[in-house]
């Protein structure tokens, strides 16, 4: 069992790898992506007034800013690697199935980043948020889908499937993610949306194969 197991985690790390060595080639093969921004722009909940009053409201209520803002600095890695570690030890056949989900989430990015990007709203809007600058793991295309989102909800799905009073907490943490993204501007709307359309297809794909 515990060779098992330490395969399952090394199956993971690949997966997990695998988006750090796409995001270090992105500048050379991501170089022909369009830029659909201003298309973007023409839907709703995309304003300068829609972005500004919601990350103000988020940053006037001090206890949710924090939350908010450590919610979002654990989302990436926690998203992947807490229901990763959770399904390894508590069920390895279905920690299987998750890194097959959690791939197929990265393929579709990696694709959709291939063909177009947006910019992130507090890159096209001034916003009353600190931001950290991007490096190479969270390129400034990376938006639309939102990989944090994606991760967080292929988490949820999957989490939500066992209906166990024990994966409450990390359903809860993969639930505030996205909320997280959208409330500190780093993310449109439409970036979560689209972050769990991904994460529908990647689990209905797994479930069918």
């Amino acid at each position: 069992m515990k060779g098992k197991r330490l395969g399952l985690i090394l199956l993971f790390l690949a997966v997990y790898l695998s988006w750090d060595a796409y995001a270090l080639v992105y500048p050379f093969i991501g170089r022909w992506s369009a830029d659909v921004t201003r298309s973007l722009l023409d839907l709703p909940m995309t304003s300068y007034h829609f972005e500004y009053s919601l990350v103000s409201w988020t940053v006037s209520h001090h206890y949710l800013h924090a939350l908010m803002r450590a919610v979002y600095r654990a989302g990436f890695a926690g998203s992947f690697w807490l229901p990763a570690l959770y399904f390894t030890f508590a069920d390895p056949e279905r920690a299987k199935r998750l890194a097959f989900r959690f791939a197929l989430g990265f393929g579709i990015l990696a694709l959709s980043f291939l063909v177009f990007h947006v910019h992130a709203p507090h890159v096209v809007y001034t916003l009353p948020e600190r931001y950290a600058p991007n490096d190479w793991t969270a390129r400034p295309e990376f938006v639309l889908p939102s990989p944090h989102c994606t991760l967080a909800f292929i988490g949820l799905l999957s989490v939500l499937e066992v209906k166990k009073k024990e994966t409450v907490p990390l359903a809860v943490f993969l639930a505030l993610v996205p909320i997280s993204t959208v409330l500190l501007g780093e993310h449109w709307v439409w970036d979560a949306v689209a972050g769990f359309l991904v994460a529908l297809v990647a689990v209905r794909i797994e479930k069918r194969v």
